[in-house]
């Protein structure tokens, strides 16, 4: 994909935009390749990574190219980026580029304590990247661990209701925006999204109907989680499949504690670390019983809206970092089975 050098194209955004694209130009293609690092120049010096359980801080640029990209390569050698969306915008003064889809590709070496196998695996992933004076300064990253241990045979969470095949980009294709968007769109689609924030923190108890979420989402819309929660189609399975239970374990839990969020045309990102905050005093959740204190879940959501309310809604949580807040070790058998393998 070429970013045309029009004069939108010289706006920050659009040139964060295509600093972050060209970030991922040899890894990023219709057709496999060998995997190779992203481009170093392009990371300040002393860049932030800011990964999930366990990879956690890591800071500096060969640091993060070297703990973070250099095994992602090994353990994919042969693969392919493919975003579903790609989006950029401003939040609080700072220009931030989001993306999310997946590393697809053969796994020729473990990561993480994942073993290799044969046949096509895909590692979901979810960015958000801060951009000061042409360089990558931040990144916000969180990659679906658990869904890539599913696909080796390793279930790390007890079954869920939601469905568990892996989520697909837009329906409409729609998700990587380019070119620089209708303003009056962009608005538009923020404020939806930050309405519809504010009627999840409007929640009493455990009623559902309290957050009014009907008033945001087209009744077919579709929800995608990370694995151990799963896709929900239509507006009956989210509020049963995914914010019921949510509601249900933490039921006076907030959201809205964001780094980043921001529009571009008809799609929208926000991430948070922690994002939604709350008191695990209600149900278990995901198999873990409640520890009657606080808890935080680091979360990204990506969204496409259709005409004026939401449609599509893909969400990627830290739930190893969650566990571990709760004294769980989801990891610990990845690591049992490779001393057995020893």
């Amino acid at each position: 994909m070429t970013f045309h050098a029009t004069e939108a194209s010289r706006l920050p955004v659009q040139e964060a935009k295509a600093l972050v694209w060209d970030f991922w130009k040899d890894w990023q293609g219709p057709a496999s390749s060998p995997a190779g690092l992203p481009d170093p120049a392009m990371l300040a010096p002393a860049v932030a990574f800011h990964g999930p359980a366990p990879l956690g801080l890591v800071t500096g640029r060969d640091q993060v190219l070297q703990k973070i990209y250099a095994p992602i390569a090994e353990a994919f050698p042969v693969s392919r980026r493919t975003p579903h969306l790609f989006l950029g915008g401003r939040f609080e003064g700072n220009v931030w580029v989001a993306t999310t889809g997946y590393v697809i590709g053969a796994m020729a070496g473990s990561w993480l304590g994942i073993p290799a196998g044969a046949g096509e695996r895909r590692l979901r992933f979810g960015e958000f990247y801060r951009i000061v004076d042409g360089r990558i300064v931040e990144i916000r990253c969180l990659f679906d661990i658990l869904g890539l241990a599913a696909q080796a045979g390793y279930e790390l969470l007890p079954p869920f209701e939601g469905r568990a095949e892996p989520p697909p980009g837009p329906a409409l294709g729609n998700g990587v925006v380019v070119g620089e968007q209708d303003p009056e769109e962009t608005r538009y689609t923020l404020q939806l999204v930050e309405d519809m924030l504010g009627g999840c923190n409007r929640l009493e108890g455990s009623d559902l109907a309290s957050m009014g979420m009907a008033a945001y989402w087209r009744e077919d819309m579709v929800w995608h989680g990370p694995w151990g929660v799963g896709s929900s189609y239509g507006f009956r399975e989210f509020q049963e499949f995914a914010q019921g239970p949510s509601v249900a374990s933490f039921p006076n839990r907030r959201g809205g504690f964001h780094r980043a969020r921001f529009a571009d045309g008809l799609t929208a990102a926000f991430t948070g670390w922690p994002s939604l905050r709350g008191d695990f005093t209600g149900a278990p959740f995901r198999g873990i019983a409640p520890t009657g204190g606080p808890i935080g879940q680091n979360i990204m959501d990506f969204y496409v809206r259709r005409g004026e309310k939401l449609h599509e809604n893909w969400i990627l949580i830290d739930l190893i970092d969650f566990a571990a807040q709760c004294g769980v070790d989801l990891l610990a058998p990845l690591r049992r089975a490779r001393l057995a393998r020893s």
